[in-house]
């Protein structure tokens, strides 16, 4: 998603394209005005990981060696084609390096950071305003994914007479950030179950308006305490509405705008659909921290609110400066008292957006 921040700030004559080893993600760049998706065919980027899987591990090169010289690569069919088609010469391959409450402000999250490196020096007043970036993303989706995305949530889940909110509950990176997972011993015996805190929040909103659906961005079938799916609180895996991510034919990036775009609000923890919602102008936002920063990852906006855990300021005492050292710049968040964030406390922070 960070890539959609830095593509305006590049140096407006070259042409650029864009790959990688999981076309899911490849497809977030569909219809961007600044760069040009170059699909490998590949499976998920969570499948695909590297390459290996393919025996294209780095496209052939030993990372440690890219230095700016010469390269022998190998490439995808689909990805050499285009090179020799469109006369590709230069490769810039990056890593896209976590920055951690590291790099100062206005450098601090990991667009801004590799930005200052890749974009021209002309462009780094942009950086230094002290205002947000627009996102490049475009939410503009084929009208037969929109139908088929639309048709799948009306007769399954009952969307139309409910309003969609996504819930992106955990992540791949680490388990830490996992909203109900840790510090079960904080809580009462009967409120330990893991994700409990979700399934008080989907509870309060319910009871605010009947009107709700939850969609659980869990990317395969889990089970007992592990999925929030539950008849009751009208809530409904990913998974179990469009099979899991790595056997689909259709790159979850594309499904994931169609939902996004379908969607009343979003709330979750730092992970692929919640970095997507931030990104979308105009749809309600509630950032759920309890291992790292909104100010590591994306652009502040006027419809989202970040509650952020007492761990995340005792481990990142900077965090509150950082956040707003713009005057204009910084994210809207609430410091909480405790480390564990409340399906209550959730629900008073979505209601003010709501409002």
């Amino acid at each position: 998603m960070g890539l959609g921040y830095i593509l305006p700030l590049l140096e407006p004559t070259n042409e650029l394209w864009l790959t990688r080893f999981g076309d899911d993600y490849v497809a977030l760049m569909e219809g961007n005005e600044y760069v040009f998706p170059v699909f490998t065919g590949s499976p998920p980027a969570v499948c695909a990981g590297n390459g290996e899987s393919l025996k294209l591990r780095d496209l052939g090169m030993a990372y440690d060696t890219i230095n700016g010289g010469e390269q022998k690569v190998v490439l995808p069919r689909s990805v050499y084609d285009t090179c020799r088609q469109r006369k590709i010469r230069n490769l810039l391959w990056s890593s896209y390096p976590e920055t951690n409450g590291q790099a100062p402000f206005p450098y601090h999250s990991k667009a801004r950071n590799l930005a200052k490196h890749i974009s021209p020096r002309s462009n780094h007043r942009i950086l230094e305003s002290g205002l947000p970036l627009t996102n490049s993303i475009s939410f503009a989706v084929p009208p037969w994914l929109t139908a088929w995305v639309e048709a799948r949530l009306r007769n399954r889940t009952g969307f139309g007479s409910r309003k969609l909110c996504i819930i992106s509950r955990n992540g791949y990176t680490s388990t830490g950030k996992n909203w109900g997972h840790r510090w079960r011993e904080d809580l009462p015996t009967e409120k330990q179950r893991e994700g409990e805190e979700c399934r008080d929040f989907m509870r309060l909103l319910l009871k605010r308006d009947h009107r709700w659906m939850f969609l659980s961005m869990e990317d395969r079938i889990f089970t007992n305490a592990h999925t929030l799916r539950s008849h009751d609180l009208n809530c409904y895996s990913y998974a179990e509405l469009f099979g899991p991510i790595e056997t689909s034919n259709v790159p979850f990036a594309l499904i994931l705008k169609a939902i996004v775009n379908l969607a009343s609000l979003s709330i979750g923890v730092p992970t692929g659909p919640f970095h997507l919602t931030m990104a979308k102008p105009g749809l309600p936002t509630v950032g759920i921290w309890l291992e790292h920063s909104p100010t590591w990852y994306d652009e502040p906006k006027d419809c989202a609110l970040h509650l952020i855990g007492s761990e995340v300021l005792k481990a990142h005492p900077q965090l509150l400066k950082d956040n707003c050292e713009g005057k204009t710049f910084g994210h809207r968040v609430i410091t909480l008292p405790t480390r564990i964030i409340s399906g209550e406390q959730a629900m008073c922070a979505a209601e003010s957006l709501l409002h």
